[in-house]
């Protein structure tokens, strides 16, 4: 993978964990990314520096369904407004 095309997935995750952030599903679940202090703009960053930030944005993610059964994820309110609007352009 091109070191462009790691910074656009690491863009994506970012932003999936920011919108979990902003719905209150996210519980400290991102505590590790925050620690690399590697984010998507910083372009100066090597590859393997961006893969380390895409593996352990992952990991949160993961331990989030982990922990929140699916039907209490749908239940949130931003996520029905993200899926509604998903579904309208689908």
């Amino acid at each position: 993978m091109h070191k462009e095309e790691l910074v656009l997935l690491h863009l994506t995750l970012f932003h999936m964990k920011r919108f979990f952030e902003e719905a209150g599903i996210a519980n400290g679940h991102f505590k590790m990314y925050e620690e690399l202090g590697i984010q998507p703009v910083h372009i100066h960053k090597s590859k393997a520096e961006h893969k380390k930030a895409i593996l352990t944005l992952c990991k949160g993610l993961s331990e989030i369904f982990k922990e929140t059964p699916p039907e209490e994820v749908l239940r949130n309110q931003r996520v029905r407004e993200l899926l509604e609007v998903i579904a309208l352009q689908g």
